[in-house]
């Protein structure tokens, strides 16, 4: 059974593991809305890829008090579980779903495109592919903001892992979940190369992206369309 099951125990538990699983997990939310609530306090039209449970929704719709977010999720329970926090939190004027393949969209555009710890569950083509679909979606003065998983090199990366096992341990992770995760590395989870997240963004018309937050492996970036910018 993979590991990564969003339609079975791991979605259900999604929200109970994350900020184990991922160092600074809610910091990185936070950043990443604050950024938003700095560049795009305006904005009207939002894209979040990969909504998940939904837990990084109450953080953007405070941010950009005026905006409607399209939101992807292909995961149905994951879906069902953020459909629910919509409602609970009364934002369901505010929100619609988005087709999971992103090319669907045309050529609609978006202030602000988010999108947290989804690159790492795909493989490198495929986060090449979606780097490209979020990249067009910025529309001109817009915003891409994207954390994921992306690994160093040796030898930091051996003491990043030393590191990131030992943080596991002191936070009461099962030592059999511990083997689990770090027996998924380039298997079920596959680091984000920051030369290739540069080089798609760039050829896309963005800026460089910045790195906003690092914590072990675990990066948030920030990339920018200039005004008056071209879009596919």
């Amino acid at each position: 059974m993979p590991l990564l099951d969003f339609d079975g125990d791991y979605g259900r538990t999604y929200d109970a593991r994350i900020s184990t699983l991922i160092p600074a997990y809610s910091a990185i939310l936070e950043l990443a809305a604050t950024a938003t609530a700095a560049l795009k306090p305006l904005a009207q039209q939002v894209l979040v890829v990969g909504a998940g449970t939904g837990t990084e929704l109450p953080g953007l719709l405070t941010a950009m008090p005026q905006a409607r977010f399209t939101l992807v999720e292909p995961s149905a329970q994951m879906r069902g579980l953020c459909e629910a926090l919509i409602e609970r939190i009364g934002a369901s004027d505010r929100v619609m779903w988005g087709p999971d393949d992103l090319d669907a969209l045309g050529r609609t555009r978006f202030e602000a495109v988010i999108s947290h710890n989804v690159l790492h569950v795909l493989t490198p083509d495929a986060q090449e592919r979606l780097l490209r679909q979020m990249a067009e979606r910025v529309a001109p003065g817009g915003c891409l903001l994207v954390s994921s998983y992306s690994e160093t090199e040796p030898p930091e990366l051996e003491l990043g892992l030393q590191i990131g096992v030992t943080r596991f341990k002191a936070m009461g992770m099962d030592p059999s979940m511990i083997e689990a995760v770090m027996a998924a590395r380039n298997r079920e989870v596959f680091s984000v190369d920051r030369q290739r997240l540069e080089t798609q963004l760039v050829q896309a018309g963005l800026e460089p992206p910045i790195q906003l937050v690092q914590a072990l492996f675990n990066r948030l970036w920030l990339s920018r369309r200039c005004e008056g910018g071209a879009t596919a």
